[in-house]
């Protein structure tokens, strides 16, 4: 291979793999840092690299070799919410593009091995306590996980959940397993809870920035892009752009409903993205199997003077005078034109916004300060994890079959999802796919946040933010419970599960 192709080759894989291009630091702690992409041995020994980067994908092998496992059920437990994470919605091929991408991969799957991959439906609330009983009674019934993450480490708290490492043919260097989660996730050379391009949860509810280009444009505000693109997109430059964009509509003389606003994002879980798009870290997990919070860094307390001040004192936030506000209501409001700019998932581009009659842009979250070296986001809570019961005795076919159908993801479903329905039916103008990319390629899930279960900082964000606790008395009297609860986590990886 000349160097001219192996150049080629090294950009296309750094284009392809989502996520690829960050990382959460070491496993000591969560801060996110740059990383280098992988660059897998199959594509770099090709002959020659198709100018295609579909083709491209299908160059990379998942190193499975050709098994027979004689008719076996493939048995997926998934969310139902989130159906196409493991079957076609329609159980077979219906002419919607999203739909007949899963169903052919699991039909390849079922030719390829001579399994049958089968759905087994949850409801997310009750995934997790349905699991822990069946694997208590010592029943073998799932092989693949795929539930809710916020609320699924107390299932690998308790032990019940495969060690990765322990399973044939995964290999967390493929591109299909998003580098800026394994680096994080991986503990004393064990995973339990992973992420996966299988489950296309993954990508869709990936939060980002929306912002209504028709409103800013008529205040000459046209380069928000740019400012992405410059590394200058902060907290304070939204802060800034917000407040221009207040206009008070209804004549009251005072900031309340009724008015235009720039800023709209609720005190939720959306507020859970901050830490990792601030590049700050809320505990550091040591290698002699400790837990240090370090929540009260000097960092830390410089976001939590920012946010609060956009959330509660920018005349521009639509929170300044509705602080009860949700997330139903926000959108709403952008809906109508009334809002600039609000947090949400990709899956408000691929559903709700399809309709709405103004442009909109799609932007990543904002970094902390211009200093910081990248953007960075996180999917929502209830985003679908990767394990595998230890129940699950034939633990080739969980190899093979996870390995296996996370490339085929990889190769076919989630160019169809980009593509066709964020690229073209969502994002609406070539700009806003350049976001995409961005925004796809920082997703950085830490084990602070993978474990979280609502007991770490993470999801305590919003009461941080909307709160006038200084930020030292915040941690002190979160510091102790939160600690306890990682050391559990520890536990789980240094020593015995704790029940």
């Amino acid at each position: 291979m000349n160097k001219n192709t192996t150049r080629i080759t090294a950009a296309l894989l750094s284009l392809l793999t989502v996520a690829g291009l960050v990382s959460c630091g070491d496993t000591a702690g969560d801060t996110v840092t740059q990383t280098t992409p992988v660059v897998t041995e199959a594509v770099t020994t090709a002959e020659t690299v198709p100018a295609d980067s579909l083709e491209a994908r299908k160059l990379v092998s998942d190193d499975v070799p050709e098994l027979d496992f004689g008719g076996k059920d493939f048995r997926i437990f998934y969310q139902k919410r989130y159906t196409t994470d493991a079957v076609a919605p329609d159980g077979k091929e219906s002419g919607d593009v999203l739909n007949d991408a899963v169903y052919r991969r699991n039909v390849s799957m079922e030719e390829r091995f001579n399994v049958k991959v089968v759905g087994i439906e949850g409801e997310e609330d009750a995934m997790v306590s349905t699991l822990m009983k069946a694997v208590a009674a010592g029943e073998d019934a799932y092989d693949l996980f795929l539930g809710h993450t916020a609320l699924s480490g107390k299932a690998a708290l308790s032990g019940y959940f495969h060690n990765w490492y322990n399973i044939p043919h995964i290999n967390f260097d493929k591109p299909w397993f998003p580098q800026s989660t394994i680096e994080q996730l991986r503990l004393n050379d064990s995973m339990y809870m992973a992420m996966s391009d299988l489950c296309l949860s993954f990508a869709s509810n990936t939060y980002c920035v929306y912002f209504n280009k028709a409103m800013l444009a008529n205040y000459d505000i046209t380069n928000i892009y740019d400012l992405v693109r410059e590394g200058k997109w902060t907290i304070d430059a939204m802060a800034d752009i917000s407040k221009e964009l207040y206009q008070d509509l209804n004549g009251s003389g005072t900031a309340d409903k009724g008015d235009q606003f720039g800023f709209g994002s609720p005190f939720s879980s959306h507020c859970a993205t901050w830490p990792i798009a601030c590049a700050v870290s809320t505990v550091q997990f040591n290698d002699d199997g400790t837990v240090t919070s370090i929540m009260a860094s000097e960092r830390a307390a410089t976001m939590t003077e920012k946010l609060r001040d956009l959330y509660n004192n920018n005349v521009g936030s639509y929170l300044h005078t509705s602080k009860g506000a949700g997330e139903d209501e926000m959108e709403t409001e952008f809906m109508n034109g009334n809002i600039g700019f609000i947090t949400n998932g990709l899956i408000l581009a691929e559903s709700v916004l399809r309709d709405v009659e103004f442009d909109y842009g799609i932007i990543p979250y904002p970094k902390l300060d211009e200093a910081q070296d990248g953007y960075y986001t996180v999917p929502g809570g209830s985003v679908s994890c990767f394990a595998s019961p230890v129940t699950a005795a034939d633990t080739e076919l969980v190899g093979a079959l996870s390995a296996a159908m996370s490339r085929e993801s990889w190769v076919s479903v989630l160019p169809t999802y980009y593509d066709i329905v964020l690229k073209v039916k969502g994002a609406r103008d070539e700009a806003s796919v350049e976001m995409l990319d961005i925004i796809l390629d920082g997703r950085a899930v830490s084990t602070a946040y993978m474990y979280d279960s609502f007991s770490g900082y993470h999801f305590k964000m919003a009461d941080l933010f909307k709160g006038t606790k200084e930020l030292a008395s915040f941690t002190k009297s979160l510091d102790k419970s939160i600690v306890k609860h990682y050391e559990k986590v520890m536990a789980l990886f240094y020593a015995d599960p704790i029940e």
